[in-house]
Formats: C-alpha cells, sequence, structure tokens
C-alpha cells in the first residue's frame, strides 16, 4: 500500500479538527485528516457562545456559519417550576445551529484550501521513533508520515492512548442525559428554558430551526429505567411536575425518539509529546451545562494553527511553543472543568446552584470576561 508524507495529520474530523486543518490549509501546509467515520461526526453541541463566535470572525467564517441558523440572547432558568433568573448574553447573544451542519461547513471551506480528508480509515498501529511519532499505519494499509500529528479524535483518543498521555475520566453517575428532536412548540420558539428539579431532574428545550426543537432530560439514573422502560406517558406525568411554561411541547413527546447520551468529565496530565498535540475532547471534557466546550475549542486549534505554523519544520521549537503557548490552556479548561462539576452537583438546591453559578464563564468564557459585571438578572 502507498506510503504519504504530510505535513500536518489530524486525527479526527470533528469541529476542532476540521477548523484546525481550515487554518492550517489557507497557511500552506499539507494537511491529511483522518476520520474513522464515514462522514464528518454529528454528535455534537448544537450552541457557539460569544467566544467561539469571536473566533469564527476573526477568521472570516462568522457569514457562512451564522447563514441559517438562530440567534438567541436570552436563557431562562426554573427550578421547580419557578423561574428562578434571567442569563443575557450581549453583542447579539449565541448562535444555535445542528453540530453537523456547523462541521460540514468548515469541512467544506476545507476543500478549497486543499485539504485531503480521509473518511472509513482508523488507526491500526503508531510508529515512534526518537521521541516522536513516525508513522500513522492506516487500516487500509496505507502509511501517513507527518511532521505534526493532532490527536482530535474524541475522549477515548488513540493518540493519546498511543502518547501514554495519563487521563482521568469521571461519569456523571447522578444525572443521565437523554436527548429527542421534535417539532417546535410556540413556547420553546420563543425562549430557550431550561428547568430543574429539586428532585434530581432537568429538562432543556431550544430551537434548532424554524421546524425543530431539541430537547434534553437529565434524570436519575434508576428513574431513567423505570421512565423509559415504561414509556413516554410516565416521563410526562414527571416532567408536568416542574416543567410550566414549555407545556405545548409535551404532545410532541410522545412520538419521539430518544437517544441516551453519556456524560462524563476529562482531565489529562499534558497536552502534547514531541511532535503531537491534543485537540477538543481529546485533551478535555466538561459538563454541557457550561456550554463553552466548542467556543474553548475553537480557541484551542487558532492557538494550535499558530504554534505549528510559527515552528516550521524546527521540531525542538514546536515542542517549547507547545508547552509555552498551548499548554497553558490546561488551567483553563480545568476552571471550565470545575464550573460544570459545581453545576451538576448543586442544580437540585436552588439556592447552591445560584452560588455555584459564574457569569463571567457562563456567557463571556474565561478569555473574554468584560470589566464591568455581565447582565445576570433575577427573577
Amino acid at each position: 500500500m502507498a506510503t504519504t508524507s504530510c505535513d500536518v495529520a489530524i486525527v479526527g474530523a470533528g469541529l476542532g479538527g476540521c477548523f484546525l486543518a481550515l487554518l492550517l490549509g489557507r497557511r500552506g501546509r499539507h494537511v491529511v485528516v483522518i476520520e474513522q467515520a464515514p462522514s464528518v461526526p454529528s454528535a455534537g453541541a448544537d450552541f457557539l457562545k460569544p467566544p467561539g463566535l469571536r473566533v469564527l470572525a476573526r477568521h472570516g467564517l462568522a457569514h457562512l456559519i451564522e447563514r441559517h441558523g438562530l440567534r438567541r440572547d436570552i436563557i431562562r432558568y426554573y427550578h421547580d417550576g419557578e423561574p428562578i433568573q434571567e442569563c443575557r448574553f450581549p453583542d447579539g447573544g449565541f448562535l444555535i445551529r445542528p453540530y453537523r451542519e456547523l462541521v460540514e461547513l468548515i469541512y467544506t471551506s476545507c476543500a478549497m484550501e486543499g485539504v485531503e480528508f480521509r473518511f472509513d480509515a482508523s488507526i491500526d498501529d503508531i510508529v515512534f521513533g526518537d521521541g516522536h511519532i513516525q508513522e500513522l499505519a492506516l487500516s487500509n494499509g496505507d502509511r501517513l508520515r507527518a511532521g505534526v500529528v493532532i490527536g482530535a479524535d474524541g475522549t477515548k483518543s488513540a493518540i493519546r492512548q498511543a502518547l501514554d498521555i495519563e487521563q482521568r475520566s469521571i461519569p456523571y453517575e447522578r444525572l443521565l442525559m437523554r436527548v429527542a428532536t421534535v417539532p417546535l412548540s410556540a413556547s420553546v420558539a420563543r425562549l430557550n428554558r431550561l428547568y430543574f428539579s429539586s428532585e434530581g431532574w432537568l429538562t432543556y428545550l431550544y430551537p434548532i430551526n424554524r421546524d425543530e426543537a431539541r430537547v434534553f432530560v437529565g434524570l436519575p439514573p434508576e428513574d431513567d429505567k423505570e421512565i423509559f422502560q415504561d414509556g413516554i406517558p410516565t416521563l410526562l406525568d414527571e416532567l408536568k411536575k416542574f416543567v410550566t411554561d414549555s407545556s405545548d411541547a409535551f404532545n410532541s413527546l410522545q412520538p419521539a425518539t430518544w437517544q441516551r447520551i453519556k456524560v462524563s468529565s476529562l482531565r489529562v496530565s499534558a497536552y502534547h509529546k514531541g511532535n503531537a498535540a491534543l485537540l477538543g475532547s481529546a485533551a478535555f471534557a466538561c459538563h454541557p451545562m457550561t456550554g463553552m466546550g466548542m467556543s474553548y475549542t475553537l480557541h484551542d486549534a487558532e492557538l494550535l494553527a499558530d504554534v505549528i505554523c510559527a515552528a516550521g519544520d524546527d521540531r525542538g521549537l514546536l515542542d517549547r511553543l507547545l508547552y509555552a503557548r498551548y499548554e497553558p490552556r490546561r488551567h483553563a479548561h480545568r476552571q471550565l472543568i470545575d464550573y460544570g462539576d459545581a453545576l451538576a452537583a448543586t442544580f437540585r438546591d436552588r439556592d447552591a446552584y445560584l452560588a455555584a453559578f459564574r457569569p463571567d464563564l457562563h456567557i463571556h468564557g474565561e478569555a473574554a470576561a468584560p470589566a464591568e459585571p455581565p447582565v445576570l438578572q433575577p427573577i
């Protein structure tokens, strides 16, 4: 089989991998993206908050991404059916766009920059030499030699495992998540609403386009087994206890197909080794309650592109730049992970949740906290 050489090999064609490939392709790097699935992934968050939107705007992608997306600037929070606060987002708010659509837009832009994609390709072997990854052996027999290797291949990253980077993954065992796509109702079209209950349930309802909405339900594992074995009527009985201003969505839940989502946090001991680095959920994972995972990943990809291009073919310089400019991102990620842990641990208790809520992280992101306090309105 063939052996190919490239400047950068990226394992994983999700948001982070595709965006990094685009930035590198624009700067003349020969980039090959390896994806084990037959197309770009479809599973991911539907939200881009202001920090992520600013990253895309810096690279001329704002108009492309916002076309056909939904802009929202308020999320209303409830506890046991009573509104407790509104979170207001400045500067045009945040963007809702289905994850697959978002990644496909960036993937299409990559093609115009000469980025090569290999789908249905997994890693069979990783060859090391002199402390660096020398070659990737693919499942079809092809071999790939790259100056830099990026693991953007998710929480079970093959690149991270090959680098023997220590990881700590902790599942949120007290909160199982289910998601369904349903017809859009009037209340969901008007406002994003997130409901919590003192019984350990949560429900988030938001539109994804002019016709459809997403409904997330989080519940204790013992309730999940009972509810989803017995059927939707039992689910509706529980939701009616704490979901108040979105009752017009209930009728659409009965015929819905509910997909279970595994949610866990992930921390790793290092973000790079030799000529290889980790990106996205290969490097960190936080609870989706933060809503900032994708924005952080876009910023990380931007940093990695700058480092790789500044280092050129100098592996020693690459290692020093990754240590000086990319490894410090671990501090910001740890802060976000800790914040997600705090939200997941306190949402049953109204006062504890409000005390844990951090507008600087939730609205603006760690790197963009404003001088003046953000707008957070109690109700």
